[in-house]
């Protein structure tokens, strides 16, 4: 009984910030998209007349690839459960400036772009990493063990806890009567949610950190990735370029195998040997909404593999179940928006009874201690305000540290999202390879923040044009370098959509008479090669 209630109390106290910061990000996630329709006019959809659908998912791929062509499109999540928001995705531009759109399911018409960090978005990387990244994940799973911990043994000090269930809460007997009724009332009335919430925080934290850097054995598979289009594939197109097909088509092809399968999402390719992926689930429960995946030639419209949820194995089901536990999705989908709604109803209102339960039992604790300072004397005082003393003792600067890491993760990601001065660029001139008109411009690569790109050692990012539209008429774009003129070496393979292809290279230590090239193969197998003197390139403003 001493130890459950020493655990109770040491838990709730000495990581009170921790606790309470992942809690109350965690209720405010709950409704979090939500947020962002009220906030942003592109989130909010006019509907349209009683009865009519959703489009065809892939026209809606088709619209944006007809807004941005050329642009990397990355996933766009169809929102096929909710009608009232739109589809989005992330646009990827040259130089890697991302926006992300929104498109009306109804008609596929481009709403608008909406800001990096939304609400949303806040709020997710606050409660999921605490703006500290893979570390700030593990630290927000422990908060699971944490939680864990302090019902269990909340458990074990309230005996019978049953038989107060129904329990009025004393209102006329003082404020420290009737929070300590209230703290015991809502404790009680969300032991569900606590044990659901704990209980999948600590799976995460068995997973990530224990299991990933192999502190215990790792019991979850790998998640099923999708097939990629094989080399095999790519020969049997035959001689002539081949064209992808819509992918209003596509889609058609997905429902013809499974007609039963809500699409919920799909991954355009961004390389050659990528297929069409389309995702989406097919009324399980207990699943994630992208639980099956079809890939499909985009070419042939053939369909070359799928991962299906009934072929997950038991972890794998496992690894899905808990993150549809913890977000409180517990009703099927097909049930509809109202009750998709009264579940998160529900899933915030116990979300906001837990912080109620943090911040009362600080208020305890304080009122504990100041209780004992007046019966002991005034020499406890200095025990207590010492900066080793107190409640919390040692652990009053973990509470510290996590708050300014906090502010400090927030403001380096809002730094990274801010406009930064450009790095010059250089560009080299179009000259002939075969068929193709071809002209590159070369930027510094990462953590290289020199003025000139072309340092010693250093490492470029380089960026083909070919013009004329002609870039799905290359197989294989290959760029390198050479320390001589006509000596071959082996090159770095272009990746990426028309407009933002590029590949990394890295510079020799000494730069004399060193050339830059480009080798493109057609796809009946003819090879065309140019090349640049890399002294040759001119400064270029920024892009």
């Amino acid at each position: 009984m001493r130890i459950a209630s020493a655990i109770h109390s040491a838990a709730g106290l000495w990581f009170f910030i921790l606790l309470s910061l992942v809690l109350f990000s965690g209720t405010l996630a709950v409704f979090a998209p939500e947020m962002d329709q009220l906030i942003y006019p592109e989130m909010r959809l006019s509907l349209p007349q009683k009865g009519v659908g959703k489009i065809n998912p892939g026209a809606i791929y088709d619209a944006v690839t007809q807004a941005y062509p050329g642009m990397g499109i990355t996933y766009i999540d169809m929102a096929a459960h909710d009608r009232y928001a739109p589809a989005k995705t992330t646009i990827i531009f040259p130089d890697n400036k991302r926006r992300t759109v929104s498109i009306d399911p109804y008609t596929a018409k481009i709403i608008g772009e909406i800001p990096d960090m939304t609400v949303h978005s806040f709020i997710a990387r606050m409660h999921a990493v605490l703006f500290q990244g893979l570390f700030g994940f593990y630290v927000v799973n422990f908060c699971g063990v944490l939680l864990l911990a302090i019902t269990i043994s909340g458990l074990i000090i309230y005996k019978r806890f049953w038989k107060s269930l129904f329990k009025i809460p004393r209102f006329k007997r003082g404020t420290r009567i009737l929070l300590g009724d209230l703290h015991r009332l809502i404790g009680l009335w969300s032991i569900g949610f606590l044990l659901i919430i704990s209980l999948t925080g600590s799976w995460y934290f068995y997973n990530f950190p224990l299991a990933h850097l192999g502190l215990v054995p790792n019991i979850i598979e790998t998640q099923p990735s999708p097939h990629n289009i094989s080399q095999a594939d790519l020969d049997a197109l035959g001689p002539q370029t081949p064209h992808r097909q819509s992918g209003a088509h596509l889609i058609s092809v997905v429902l013809s195998a499974y007609p039963d399968m809500t699409i919920t999402g799909i991954m355009p390719p961004m390389n050659l040997n990528m297929p069409f992926v389309v995702y989406g689930d097919r009324d399980e429960y207990l699943h994630g909404k992208d639980s099956n995946s079809i890939s499909i030639n985009p070419f042939t419209s053939e369909i070359i593999g799928a991962n299906l949820s009934e072929d997950l194995s038991l972890s794998q089901y496992a690894f899905q179940g808990m993150s549809q536990l913890h977000h409180g999705e517990l009703l099927p989908k097909n049930w509809g928006w109202p009750a998709q709604m009264i579940m998160k109803g529900i899933w915030f209102l116990c979300g906001l009874g837990t912080c109620f339960l943090s911040v009362s039992g600080l208020y305890f604790s304080l009122k504990r201690t100041r209780q004992s300072i007046k019966q002991l004397g005034w020499r406890k005082v200095w025990h207590w305000g010492k900066p080793w003393g107190g409640p919390m003792g040692l652990f009053k600067y973990i509470n510290v540290l996590v708050l300014v890491a906090l502010i400090a993760g927030y403001m380096h990601m809002v730094s990274m999202g801010q406009p930064k001065p450009a790095l010059p660029q250089q560009a080299f001139s179009s000259q002939q390879a075969g068929p193709f008109n071809v002209s590159l411009r070369i930027k510094a690569g990462p953590r290289n923040d020199a003025i000139n790109p072309i340092q010693p050692g250093g490492r470029l990012m380089v960026f083909p044009n070919i013009e004329g539209g002609l870039f799905e008429d290359a197989r294989t774009i290959l760029i390198g370098l050479t320390k001589a003129k006509g000596s071959s070496a082996r090159g770095v393979r272009v990746k990426g959509a028309e407009k933002i292809a590029f590949a990394p290279l890295r510079l020799p230590r000494q730069l004399e008479g060193v050339e830059i090239w480009i080798e493109l193969t057609q796809w009946d197998g003819t090879t065309s090669r140019t090349q640049w003197a890399l002294s040759s390139g001119k400064n270029i403003a920024p892009l």
